[in-house]
Formats: structure tokens, sequence, C-alpha cells
């Protein structure tokens, strides 16, 4: 790949929208090759995933999406496009693995060679997950006047298992953790500094 692949990353609330919005305007006053993009992306499996309650399902909804995802960020990695996504598989790992129960059907293994799959092996260059306190989260969720696409995950409880998630595969896949609870401006400059490293 000839590109370079930076996923944005956190709990509901946690701010992955604005940071990757914030990054993408950035870069876009450098480079003419930027995009950003969102998981998930297709209307007919969000709202699949609006209507299940079951997170095997959950899972095969969101990889299907991956899938179809990935096939489309694939040309533009090759076409040597920078690639910022708000959200990917580390969500499938906080919220439906680690929170959704998965964990005690499926063994990680068969989680990690079903993701790999629907992303084709395409690795990212970089994932920053924004660590905030969930009673923040939700705070800034109620505040919120567009809602999330899927926020049947917004509840604290929720939240609290999904954050703990996030921070043991932080660490397992050495993924970098930054503190969502700080200034915008001061969490996008920081993320640009990260970048100038890679």
């Amino acid at each position: 790949m000839k590109g370079k692949l930076i996923i944005i990353e956190g709990i509901d609330g946690s701010g992955t929208t604005t940071q990757s919005f914030l990054l993408y305007k950035n870069l876009k006053k450098k480079f003419k090759k930027v995009l950003l993009t969102k998981e998930p992306q297709n209307k007919k499996i969000i709202n699949l995933i609006k209507e299940t309650k079951d997170p095997i399902a959950d899972l095969f909804f969101f990889l299907a999406d991956r899938f179809l995802h990935y096939k489309k960020l694939k040309k533009f990695l090759e076409k040597g496009y920078i690639v910022i996504s708000d959200r990917s598989f580390p969500s499938t790992y906080a919220y439906q693995f680690y929170y959704g129960g998965l964990r005690k059907i499926f063994k990680e293994d068969i989680i990690k060679k079903l993701d790999k799959i629907s992303r084709n092996n395409i690795e990212p260059d970089l994932v920053i997950i924004l660590d905030i306190d969930p009673k923040i989260a939700i705070k800034r969720l109620k505040n919120k006047t567009k809602k999330s696409k899927v926020k049947k995950f917004e509840k604290i409880k929720i939240l609290k298992i999904v954050r703990e998630g996030y921070l043991y595969y932080s660490k397992k896949f050495g993924w970098k953790i930054m503190d969502g609870e700080k200034d915008i401006l001061t969490i996008n400059k920081e993320i640009l500094e990260i970048l100038e490293k890679l």
C-alpha cells in the first residue's frame, strides 16, 4: 500500500468524529490526497444493527459492512491517499467481543481471522484511542444535536465495559491511547505531532 490508514477510536462521546474531521481539515491543507470516512457505512446494514439485540448478529453485520468499506479503501490507499477513518475494527474488539460477550462464545483467534478477512488484511498505520470517563461521555452525548447512527450502546454501564475493552486491546495491539478529556484543539495538535513521527 502506498497510502496511510489512520483510525480514530473510543467510546461513544469520546470525540472520534470531531477529531477525525479536524485531522482531515489540517492534512487537506498540506496534501491533495486525503480521505475522511467512517464506520459503519452501509445504510441497510446500519438499520439491521439498530434492530438486532443479538451480539453474534451484530458481529457479522459489522464485519459485512467493513468488508464492503475496505474494498473501497484499498483503491484509495493504492493511489497514495491518507485515509482517516472515524472508527473501524477496534470497535469490534471493544464493543462486540469485549462488551457483547462474544469472548464467552468465540476464541479471540477466530475473531482475529474474521476481522482480517473483512478488511482484506489491510493493517492501519496508526490507531488512536481517545480515552474518556464514561460519565463525561454521557454528558456530551446528551448535549449532542445530532444523534449517532447506532445509539443502543449509549449507556454508562455499557461504556464502562467498552472502555475497559479499548484499554485492554490497546496494550495488546499497541494502539496509541490519548486523553480524550483535554481541550479539542489540544488533542488535535497532539495527534498531528504523532503523525509527524510516522
